[in-house]
């Protein structure tokens, strides 16, 4: 019996912690409410285990990076699994069923579907690796190969230029390409750990249904990005009336990590608030809106 989606079928009897998922169309201004769900239901009540769950995982993806650069491309690798714990906090601060642990990003690597997640993250590497081959095959890989990257990297702005010129003609196949494969991903964990699909039917099934809502993931990013540049214009204010004190690169990363650990739980409600409203129908008003 197909039971829940548009390319997997499974049993009936499925475990009782996993709920069936279905893609459907919102209005596409339940965009703007994703967002607002997120705070009233996924933030604000575990703001404090969130700042500090965040905060560590922001200090690990981004903060060790930055001291051992060789460290950058394993957690690159491991990210989605993080993410994953970190969707698990916030299905559980939504079910009420616990707060959210300070090292909720490892969560998901005792998660029974963490076959599952790793094979997601194998699938996903393999896209974004595909979507860069296609790029560069558009580009030419005679230009790509004429390209002086020193010169790029010893900041000579008019080479630079001239080399953004030429592979300008690009810019639209890249926008479709990240288009694409966000669509493909966005929602891919969220229905492997919640309604215990498979990593690829998860992958098509997180296409179709983001595909279904585009115009409504249209006006969450143009509220993302309104948000974005209150919240840029805002930290440049303040930094720079704080300029003086920090002269240290890493203290520049420092605070970077702390505004990230801040933005991160939101796009996770965000992500969790959507996957249920699209995946499961529950469009519902919370008592605890702002």
């Amino acid at each position: 019996m197909d039971n829940n989606n548009e390319f997997i079928h499974e049993d009936e009897q499925q475990p009782n912690n996993f709920e069936p998922a279905q893609s459907q169309t919102v209005s596409p201004l339940r965009g703007f409410f994703w967002l607002e769900r997120s705070l009233s239901d996924i933030y604000v009540p575990n703001f404090k285990g969130w700042f500090i769950a965040a905060l560590i995982y922001s200090f690990i993806t981004n903060f060790i990076p930055a001291l051992l650069p060789a460290t950058a491309l394993i957690l690159a690798i491991v990210n989605p699994i993080f993410i994953a714990g970190l969707l698990l906090g916030a299905h559980h601060v939504y079910k009420q069923q616990g707060e959210v642990k300070p090292l909720q990003m490892f969560e998901a690597f005792k998660h029974q579907t963490i076959g599952q997640l790793v094979l997601y993250t194998i699938a996903a590497i393999v896209l974004v690796i595909a979507a860069i081959l296609i790029l560069m095959s558009i580009i030419g890989f005679d230009t790509l190969n004429g390209i002086d990257v020193a010169r790029i990297e010893a900041g000579d702005e008019v080479y630079g230029m001239s080399v953004l010129k030429t592979i300008s003609h690009v810019i639209p196949w890249a926008a479709l390409l990240a288009i694409l494969v966000s669509l493909a991903t966005w929602f891919a964990v969220s229905l492997i750990l919640f309604s215990n699909q498979k990593a690829i039917p998860a992958i098509g099934n997180s296409f179709v249904g983001g595909l279904k809502n585009f115009f409504a993931v249209l006006v969450f990013v143009i509220v993302l990005i309104v948000c974005m540049i209150v919240v840029v214009l805002i930290s440049s204010l303040v930094l720079s009336m704080f300029a003086p004190l920090i002269t240290s690169s890493y203290a520049s990363v420092l605070i970077n990590t702390v505004i990230n650990a801040l933005a991160i739980p939101i796009f996770i409600g965000v992500t969790y608030i959507a996957y249920r409203e699209i995946f499961l129908g529950d469009i519902t008003k919370s008592d605890k809106s702002l």
